[in-house]
């Protein structure tokens, strides 16, 4: 049986907000998913994951070790941002030849959530948790 993150539903939710939006239109082709991932893990999906899980969404949802106020998104120890743009990317964009519209790696990166460990956490535990090896760039 499959891990269902608590949060799937809002994640859902999230996911048809940005099929309405009328932004993230850009088309990537011809690029590895490496660069691509090394070139917008910690700035356009750090913001990102900053607008689909919003502070009054976080206020709902107490720290996920000590229940003091959440402020912290946390992707967790092998589930971080570049591993789950990595998924994302393998499922939707196999062929990097062909284009493909920003916003269906975006949906694709959240579905990823779904399935992950994702929570929320105060800036002291999240602070306190280990940190990932550094990534090491692929080129």
């Amino acid at each position: 049986m499959s891990y269902t993150n608590p949060h799937s539903e809002y994640i859902d939710k999230r996911i048809q907000d940005l099929r309405i939006q009328e932004k993230w239109n850009s088309k990537i082709i011809d690029t590895t998913h490496e660069d691509f991932i090394e070139d917008f893990f910690n700035n356009v999906f750090t913001n990102f994951i900053l607008w689909a899980f919003t502070k009054a969404y976080l206020k709902k949802h107490p720290c996920s070790e000590c229940n003091e106020p959440s402020k912290e998104r946390c992707h967790g120890i092998g589930e971080e941002r570049p591993v789950l743009m990595k998924r994302a990317l393998e499922r939707v964009w196999p062929d990097i030849t062909k284009p493909i519209c920003m916003r269906d790696i975006l949906i694709a990166f959240l579905e990823e959530h779904k399935t992950t460990k994702f929570t929320f956490k105060c800036k002291a535990c999240h602070k306190a948790e280990p940190k990932a090896p550094r990534r090491s760039k692929t080129k």
